[in-house]
């Protein structure tokens, strides 16, 4: 039966849940995210992107870095930031246009904004080696770079957060090395932390972990990749093994069959940019209400939206500072979605209250991958280029009760 045909009492809501970041002993198993995830869409907005813009450092002069900005980026709210690093043989355009040999990042951002599934973010993309004896000691003296020119650099150039609630430390290979060696010993700065492919250059956990009980306190979400036959997985696992004797929330993703590529990097970038910022900062908007059921919940403390209005419209989703939802009618439109707010929690509407799906469970085996064996190939120029475990059913009437009392306790 279709669902408009349905009493209202019955008609369901689908909301789009992601898993509590809480996996442990086992590899979490996700699946492939939807064919054509990492690939140029003209169809959709496009985040900008500052390709190669210098900055200064005390150190080292003039360096390089590459920053996006999501679709819609204003001046008039602070984005939070997630600082995305290359690896050994990439810079600060490794990470973005079609051509890259490392990964796409603008593409995902723009997919993933255009399904809302993420919140809106900058990603700063440095080039992350400085003056050193070696690659070890290049990559390795960034860290002082990072915390203390770059950052800085950063929130004063652009509209970016302050707060390290708001701040992400990313990346791959070299740069999965060195996000283990800046972000653990820096969870003041730094509260998500997504390593992938980790490299050599990685230290012992027992060097970058001294303070078990900050790391617990501080950081919201851990995401560690690597591909199953990957000859550096030793390095991921060194993390995941300290992490789960210490009882630390993480996520441990094994990617299958794969290697050192560049399929590993877009996947776990994927799923990590869609995980983190969702509890923190005032950026992003509630969901809207599906076909009689709840619309989505805001992420952070404030208002709610508001309940539908018995006509046959959904309510209004939260307003981006608020953890309510509006209550769909079950016989018509779900909530609206406030300009520059993804949704991060409910899934959207269209006109008759079908809710849209998130990312479905399909695979990108069609899409063309250029792997970066080792990390060792040159660089192009600087030319900027619905699983089934991310859905929950509930009964509209059980859904609006759960969001309303939740906006109810954020108002207390």
């Amino acid at each position: 039966m279709p669902l408009k045909n349905w009493p209202a009492v019955l008609s369901l809501s689908v909301i789009s849940v992601l898993p509590a970041a809480a996996y442990a002993s086992d590899p979490a198993d996700l699946p492939l995210p939807p064919r054509g995830f990492d690939a140029r869409d003209a169809s959709i907005p496009h985040g900008k992107v500052d390709v190669s813009v210098s900055y200064p450092t005390r150190n080292y002069g003039m360096r390089k870095v590459t920053v996006y900005m999501p679709p819609g980026y204003s001046t008039n709210q602070k984005y939070p930031v997630v600082y995305l690093h290359h690896g050994i043989g990439g810079n600060e355009v490794s990470w973005i246009g079609q051509g890259s040999n490392e990964g796409n990042a603008d593409n995902i951002m723009d997919y993933l904004y255009s399904k809302q599934m993420a919140k809106p973010m900058i990603v700063v993309m440095p080039s992350g080696k400085m003056d050193g004896a070696d690659d070890f000691a290049r990559f390795a003296n960034f860290g002082d770079v990072l915390l203390n020119d770059l950052i800085p650099w950063v929130e004063k150039t652009y509209s970016a957060a302050t707060d390290a609630d708001l701040r992400a430390i990313s990346g791959l290979s070299m740069g999965g090395g060195q996000t283990f060696n800046f972000g653990f010993p820096n969870t003041d700065v730094f509260h998500y932390i997504g390593p992938y492919s980790a490299a050599p250059n990685t230290q012992q956990p027992s060097q970058t972990i001294k303070d078990v009980a900050a790391v617990k306190n501080n950081v919201k979400l851990i995401f560690i990749s690597c591909g199953s036959t990957d000859g550096l997985i030793g390095n991921s696992r060194n993390y995941h093994d300290f992490l789960d004797q210490n009882n630390i929330d993480h996520i441990y993703q094994i990617e299958p069959n794969e290697g050192h590529t560049k399929t590993v990097w877009n996947r776990s970038f994927y799923n990590f940019a869609q995980r983190i910022f969702l509890d923190g900062g005032a950026t992003g908007a509630g969901g809207a209400g599906g076909a009689g059921g709840a619309g989505g919940a805001g992420e952070t403390a404030g208002n709610g939206g508001s309940a539908g209005d018995g006509s046959g419209n959904g309510g209004s989703a939260g307003d981006g500072s608020g953890s309510g939802a509006g209550a769909g009618d079950g016989s018509g439109n779900g909530g609206g979605v406030p300009a520059g707010g993804a949704v991060t929690t409910g899934g959207s509407a269209t006109t008759g209250g079908q809710v849209s799906s998130s990312a479905s469970g399909g695979t990108d085996e069609d899409t063309p991958v250029t792997e970066d064996s080792g990390c060792s190939v040159s660089v192009p120029g600087s030319e900027p280029g619905t699983p089934p475990w991310r859905f929950g059913i509930h009964l509209a009437a059980i859904g609006a009760l759960l969001f309303g009392a939740r906006a109810r306790r954020n108002r207390g």
